[in-house]
């Protein structure tokens, strides 16, 4: 089974577990499918198509690798070849027509060097047949030699013949960082679109609970005005409140359906996950204490999947720095070779006899030098390669800033967070409590209605800030931890289980 239909099975087999557990709605007929944020997180790096992508970039980088690590292979060569060679010519007034026939073969072994040097050993033979008048021959010839060419200034060097494989582990390095830092934005982007959707669906509980209040309260006001304790026009207020909640009811309802929507776009599975989705959990996590400011962004600056990503670029572009206009410099390479060599007429026994003994040797040794006449190619490449340098400076300083900043703002927000749930709660009690005073004046007779409305309003909106100031404590929660590399670290072995999942 491929990985495709593997990750479509499991999504069948996902949702239908979900769909199990699903409950019916009081103000609509269609099932509900409650997740929670680990499941979210789980669903969202298995099946995400940004995070695959960013894995298969990662396979791409490794298979790179392997291929540097194979750059200098020893190579074998065969050669081989028959030729007939028919040569006129004339001496004294005579013409004359000669025949030869040549066989030849050889094989060959070389391999360049990380440090540029070239080296190859070669063996040679030759059988020639020479057919005239009067037949001769065959000859037997072979040679053996061992050749070495070392290059001094061009291509000199590992700094030349292994730039390849640093830059290729430098380029994995980067694939792995970025395949992290998507990992960790996206877990931080749909947690924050679960907790919203957690909003919303408190919104609508919110705003459910004060629609059945408001009812209690336009019954009890039906039944004081047939009573004749209170006169029928204050029935209006009751049933102006009353409608006024069911529109805002209807209203939540619909912006909880298009969080759910959000949420399924965001898990990267629209197909499966819809408007149903709810939030099983109950409420966000405790938030931790605020840490302090320069710690948070000492770490922040070392973990942070961005700085380092950016960070590794940098070193990419100085690696090629480093060896930028090397292919335009003047060439001087040493050469040289040392050969074997013997024949034989009539039979190869002379030709290994005079190969053995080295009777006829050929010892070469050379320089080659080559002068470029322009050097408006090698000043380009280098003046390009020294822009790279600091584009990848700027940007990992821009980086550096970015967290610095977004750390300020992170904290900032993250203590006030702390104080607004502390404050709401508050604000909340005191609401409850200031209805309750308001509903105790309108039994005894000296309350009115429209008081009772306004302590009803003041409530549901003290409600609805406290579960935002819980949200919003936890996103800026949420958004510190991916700064700080927190996030990635609790979520590392679900994507590399992802990862291998895709080998």
């Amino acid at each position: 089974m491929s990985n495709r239909a593997s990750r479509v099975l499991g999504i069948a087999v996902f949702a239908l577990t979900l769909g199990l557990s699903s409950k019916g709605r009081a103000d609509e007929d269609v099932p509900e499918i409650p997740i929670d944020p680990g499941r979210v997180v789980d669903f969202t790096i298995a099946s995400h198509p940004t995070l695959r992508a960013s894995i298969l970039d990662l396979r791409s980088a490794e298979r790179e690798l392997e291929f540097e690590e194979g750059r200098y292979p020893y190579t074998l060569q065969l050669v081989g070849g028959a030729t007939r060679s028919t040569t006129a010519s004339a001496r004294d007034g005579v013409s004359s027509v000669s025949t030869q026939d040549s066989v030849n073969v050889g094989t060959q072994i070389s391999r360049t060097f990380p440090t540029g040097t070239r080296a190859a050993i070669s063996i040679d033979g030759a059988q020639e047949l020479h057919r005239t008048p009067v037949e001769s021959g065959p000859t037997y010839g072979s040679a053996v030699r061992a050749s070495i060419a070392q290059p001094l200034m061009r291509g000199a060097g590992t700094t030349i013949g292994e730039q390849g494989l640093r830059l290729a582990r430098i380029n994995r390095t980067v694939a792995e960082l970025a395949r992290n830092r998507v990992a960790s934005e996206l877990t931080r982007d749909v947690l924050i679109g679960y907790w919203e959707l957690w909003f919303a669906h408190s919104a609508v509980r919110i705003e459910r609970g004060a629609r059945r209040l408001a009812r209690r309260e336009l019954n009890e006001a039906n039944q004081k005005i047939a009573e004749g304790v209170l006169p029928p026009v204050d029935a209006l207020l009751f049933e102006t409140r009353l409608a006024s909640l069911e529109e805002s009811v209807l209203s939540a309802i619909a912006t909880r359906r298009q969080r759910a929507l959000s949420l399924s776009q965001q898990i990267g599975a629209p197909e499966v996950f819809s408007a149903d989705l709810v939030t099983s959990a109950e409420s966000p996590p405790q938030a931790p204490p605020v840490p302090v400011r320069a710690q948070a962004l000492q770490i922040a600056l070392s973990t942070s999947p961005e700085v380092q990503e950016l960070a590794s670029q940098l070193r990419s572009a100085q690696e090629r720095m480093s060896t930028a206009g090397d292919a335009y410099r003047p060439r001087l390479d040493v050469e040289g070779y040392m050969q074997l060599a013997g024949a034989g007429d009539r039979t190869v026994a002379p030709v290994l006899q005079q190969i053995g003994r080295a009777s006829a040797t050929s010892v070469h040794l050379g320089l080659v030098y080559e002068l470029p006449l322009d050097q408006s190619r090698k000043v380009a490449e280098r003046a390009q390669a020294l822009l790279a340098v600091r584009m990848a400076e700027e940007r990992l300083r821009a980086a550096r800033q970015r967290t610095q900043l977004d750390i300020d703002s992170v904290l900032v927000e993250e203590q006030m967070a702390h104080e607004r749930v502390s404050l709401a709660d508050q604000t909340a009690k005191r609401a409850e409590a200031q209805l309750d005073a308001e509903r105790q004046r309108l039994e005894a007779g000296t309350g009115l209605p429209i008081n009772i409305r306004q302590a009803q309003d003041d409530l549901r909106q003290a409600q609805l800030r406290a579960v935002r100031a819980k949200v919003d404590l936890w996103e800026s929660v949420l958004a510190r931890q991916h700064l700080t590399g927190v996030l990635l670290q609790q979520i590392s072995a679900r994507v590399e289980a992802a990862d291998q999942q895709t080998r």
